[in-house]
């Protein structure tokens, strides 16, 4: 998976929010990233993509929640045994104007998952 390292639209997110990216010890904008490392770092939280396209049905959300609860690595994940997922459009989790929107939808998922003020 390519995953959110510091210094991109989602290291901004984190930051704003007072959050701690588990991948922010990358200085990559887009790291991938094996899914057994990801498991190490156990995120509480799982910020995903949903990159919806008609013609790559792989990218929604939808999909990729369906990978991370059946797949025997990432299932016992705390995010995912929680479901502590949020969902941003593509748009948010690039540099543009959307990313404060990001920001907004970031922040009220972690105070609805109780792990904010």
């Amino acid at each position: 998976p390519y995953m959110a390292g510091c210094c991109g639209a989602p290291g901004v997110i984190t930051r704003e929010v007072g959050a701690k990216n588990v991948f922010d010890d990358t200085r990559d904008e887009w790291p991938q990233i094996n899914w057994e490392t990801v498991a190490d770092r156990d995120p509480d939280v799982l910020v995903i993509g949903d990159l919806t396209r008609r013609s790559q049905t792989a990218e929604s959300a939808a999909k990729k929640i369906e990978f991370l609860e059946s797949d025997p690595v990432t299932k016992n994940m705390t995010a995912v045994k929680k479901k502590r997922y949020v969902l941003l459009s593509g748009q948010a989790m690039n540099p543009t104007i959307r990313t404060v929107e990001g920001v907004e939808q970031v922040a009220a998922k972690l105070r609805a998952f109780g792990l904010a003020g």
